[in-house]
């Protein structure tokens, strides 16, 4: 019985010189290159200057030793300044503020009972409180007075 005999492997030949869609490729990803470049330097596609992210409101408030804010104004506060400080928060963010710590029993009384923190909504529960009341006639989200003209983050 003789055994199927298996091709030889086909001799490799010399590297092929540059074909034109290899070409194309190259100049393609040469205006991309240079697409990526303009965005670098704040443009967009269209050409459109792109705006840099407002101003942060306010100070930003400093954290206790545990991490939480000492009182519910510190929190909305820390909140305010992180939304206002980004246009896509600015837009979005509507400030709430709840106080992490509950009380449990059998447990001693703790002796520091504040620790609050903030949220961009209140789906974390009837606990959180809306921390800024807002007449949005001329106010934004922060209950700060906007004129309409010149919008704080235009669209």
């Amino acid at each position: 019985a003789s055994s199927p005999s298996v091709p030889a492997p086909p001799e490799r030949s010399a590297p092929c010189p540059p074909t034109m869609a290899l070409r194309a490729l190259l100049a393609a990803l040469a205006l991309a290159a240079h697409g990526d470049a303009a965005a670098l330097h704040g443009h967009t596609a269209a050409g459109a200057l792109q705006q840099p992210p407002p101003e942060p409101v306010g100070t930003e408030p400093e954290k206790d030793k545990d991490g939480a804010y000492a009182a519910k104004a510190d929190a909305c506060q820390a909140c305010k300044f992180a939304a206002t400080a980004s246009c896509a928060m600015y837009k979005t963010c509507i400030c709430y503020a709840t106080n992490t710590h509950f009380q449990v029993g059998g447990i001693p009384d703790a002796k520091d009972t504040q620790h609050w923190r903030w949220a961009c909504g209140d789906e974390g529960g009837s606990k959180y409180e809306l921390c800024f009341q807002v007449d949005y006639t001329y106010q934004d989200a922060f209950a700060d007075r906007v004129d309409p003209n010149k919008p704080k983050c235009p669209a």
